[in-house]
């Protein structure tokens, strides 16, 4: 059967999810080998966002999705494959910011392309509206994060999901929902392990690390759901 990846040219921006860590990869380095890529980077940095305007406690901004799109289209202008994901952080920081909305919420009949981008729905909206015109006719896609965590923490992340999922039905943006969509919990103990560190979680072979960042195992399963995914758009 013919490869729809092959050769293509594949980019990807999000948190740490996406990014992957060095000892271990990412989506983004098992696709690209898997798939003989022409080209492949990750733009994804850990503690990202979608939102703009957010700060780390020590001071620095953090990683935008939205903030760094252009950078993305100037660097790979005619990229083939797009892929966002992100959300996590977003809704984290929900709770520790109470002077503003972070949430922000859409109007599935707005597509004047004025959103306000210090919300994750604005900010959201921004980038597929960008998007759809920087990379007119390519694949462009949103990954929803595995299961993680648990208790009001949970939900709130479930809650920005289902809003990115609305906003991704509106602007006709494919997405692939792994909370709902593969079996990875990290309340199971056979999945993760609270008595274990790291290092010991990847040893054992769990399929997380910490109760909400992937093992290899982790990431070996989701790439194949995700690889799978991009060559059905």
């Amino acid at each position: 059967m013919e490869n729809k990846l092959y050769g293509k040219t594949v980019i990807f921006n999000g948190d740490s999810i996406c990014a992957g860590r060095e000892d271990c990869g990412s989506w983004a380095t098992r696709i690209a080998k898997k798939n003989a890529l022409s080209a492949c980077k990750n733009y994804a940095v850990g503690g990202g966002i979608i939102s703009e305007g957010l700060y780390h406690a020590s001071g620095c901004l953090r990683h935008s999705v939205s903030a760094s799109l252009e950078k993305m289209h100037e660097e790979f202008p005619e990229a083939d494959y797009i892929v966002i994901e992100g959300g996590t952080n977003d809704a984290d920081l929900h709770s520790h910011i109470e002077d503003r909305d972070l949430r922000g919420n859409f109007d599935p009949y707005d597509f004047g392309g004025e959103y306000d981008r210090t919300t994750f729905a604005g900010a959201l909206e921004s980038i597929f509206y960008r998007a759809t015109k920087y990379w007119c006719g390519k694949r462009i896609c949103y990954i929803v994060a595995h299961k993680m965590t648990w208790g009001e923490c949970f939900k709130r992340r479930r809650a920005y999901f289902d809003l990115a999922i609305g906003i991704c039905k509106k602007w006709g943006i494919p997405y692939l929902d792994l909370w709902n969509g593969c079996y990875l919990n990290s309340s199971l103990p056979w999945m993760y392990d609270k008595e274990k560190n790291a290092e010991e979680n990847e040893a054992a072979g769990s399929m997380y690390i910490d109760s909400q960042h992937l093992s290899s195992r982790g990431y070996d399963l989701t790439a194949d759901i995700i690889d799978s995914f991009l060559k059905g758009l």
